[in-house]
């Protein structure tokens, strides 16, 4: 047997079923209730999921909104809803936020949704921790239209001090952040950004007393890892299905560090081998972790319903003597 912990992360796939009812509330054919209702069934389904694998950490799915982007629309007041954007290299879409204005905090709707995510954990029996989740604020920055501040940094210290004002305000059940910045790793991205990074998030931080687990996926660039691993966050997450070649320099650096591994591909259909998994969390356990999480590489806005099931479902595997 080996130990390992096992965390959900970010979006669960929309059933096509959820996906029309949106569309009839949205065309204005079924009221905000009839919506509430079917958001309230999926979510409950999908933590009762949670509590079947023995996942101690799980998000409330995000079933009701349509990307970790418009997330930010229930917690953040000024920003406005711009053109579909594709979604780095995904046959994917998120509205882009248009920024005239001072962007401020406003989370009640954000810690709303939070609350319910409460109580379906207590009657789907989930005892494990459910964290809130925002976006980082360099990904927030490069994602947005932006026609108010200075420049990118500005918007990023921004973010993060408005961002505080949210974390210091969400319900006292949700036992953790989950913090999504799959920028972090795109080619690119002027050192500048990069190197006051570590800045912004303790702006961010300041005063915010639950656990943060910094969550990246798609790319791991190497040279970036070492600036990385200076963010003040508690769990570094990175997606390792998909950058396997980069796991000697990931393994260099995981000494007394909580990790999150991204095992699961969630941009296809084809399952992961047990074995492999394993192997993973034996040789970051090798290498010092002080504690191994495994999950889903990316939101699974990408794969069918039934995909995401079974791919979770290996996960209990994992731990099986071999």
């Amino acid at each position: 047997m080996i130990e390992f912990t096992i965390e959900i992360t970010g979006s669960y796939p929309r059933a096509i079923s959820l996906g029309k009812v949106f569309s009839r509330y949205r065309s204005g054919k079924i009221d905000r209730s009839v919506l509430e209702s079917e958001i309230s069934k999926r979510t409950l389904t999908f933590l009762s999921l949670a509590k079947e694998i023995n996942a101690k950490y799980t998000t409330d799915g995000l079933l009701r909104w349509d990307d970790i982007i418009d997330v930010t629309f229930s917690y953040l007041s000024g920003p406005k809803k711009g053109e579909l954007m594709r979604f780095y290299d995904n046959n994917f879409y998120y509205r882009k936020p248009v920024i005239k204005e001072e962007i401020k905090a406003n989370p009640d709707e954000y810690n709303r949704a939070l609350k319910e995510s409460l109580d379906l954990a207590k009657k789907a029996e989930y005892s494990g921790v459910v964290k809130g989740v925002i976006t980082g604020p360099l990904t927030y920055a490069l994602l947005s239209d932006d026609r108010y501040y200075d420049n990118a940094q500005e918007l990023i210290f921004a973010y993060s001090k408005e961002v505080n004002s949210v974390l210091k305000s969400i319900p006292s059940g949700i036992g953790a952040v989950e913090i999504h910045e799959p920028s972090f790793f795109e080619k690119g991205i002027k050192s500048s950004l990069i190197s006051r990074l570590s800045e912004a998030y303790s702006e961010m931080f300041k005063g915010v007393n639950i656990e943060k687990h910094l969550i990246t996926y798609f790319r791991v660039i190497p040279a970036k890892l070492d600036t990385f691993f200076n963010l003040p966050v508690d769990v570094y997450g990175l997606d390792v299905i998909e950058n396997l070649n980069a796991l000697a320099q990931i393994y260099k650096r995981v000494k007394d560090r909580k990790m999150f591994f991204g095992v699961l591909n969630t941009r296809n259909t084809k399952l992961e081998r047990v074995s492999t998994i394993r192997r993973i969390v034996e040789k970051a356990y090798q290498n010092g972790s002080s504690l191994v999480l495994i999950g889903n590489s990316a939101p699974m806005d990408f794969i069918p319903e039934i995909i995401a099931i079974r791919k979770l479902k290996l996960l209990k595997k994992v731990g099986d003597k071999a």
